[in-house]
């Protein structure tokens, strides 16, 4: 158990470079909760000006090997291009939209000056089980 039950937002930050086969790094912040939110996991995308998390999708299958993963999105900062499927839409603060399983999707920072900061929480689907609400 941690010294403290409030975790700090500056411990357990990971930089990826390339994300997803996207241009530039994103700084990666999870929030573990000791294993507590399984299957859900919650996590901070910092995405500089320049920068993105490339399309990707994440079957119910998980035929790719990445996790049968729904995604939630919710824009903290920032302004951003989202990709869903073969449509991309302008986001920005305060917008929020759920991936489904299935579905190609992507975010890429809009602005040239201001980070994108989006809150994401990630729910694994079992393949063997997709009746799962």
């Amino acid at each position: 158990m941690p010294e403290s039950a409030i975790e700090n937002e500056r411990d357990d930050r990971e930089v990826l470079h390339g994300m997803r086969g996207g241009p530039g790094s994103v700084t990666l912040r999870h929030f573990r909760f000791d294993g507590k939110g399984a299957p859900t996991r919650f996590l901070i995308l910092e995405i500089p000006p320049g920068a993105a998390e490339g399309s990707h999708t994440h079957y119910a299958d998980d035929r790719n090997g990445t996790g049968a993963y729904e995604e939630f999105y919710y824009v903290i900062a920032g302004r951003g291009l989202a990709t869903l499927g073969d449509e991309t839409y302008p986001v920005a603060t305060g917008d929020y939209w759920h991936a489904p399983l299935d579905l190609p999707r992507g975010l890429a920072n809009a602005d040239p000056v201001e980070v994108l900061k989006v809150h994401l929480t990630v729910v694994l689907r079992d393949p063997d089980r997709p009746e799962q609400p």
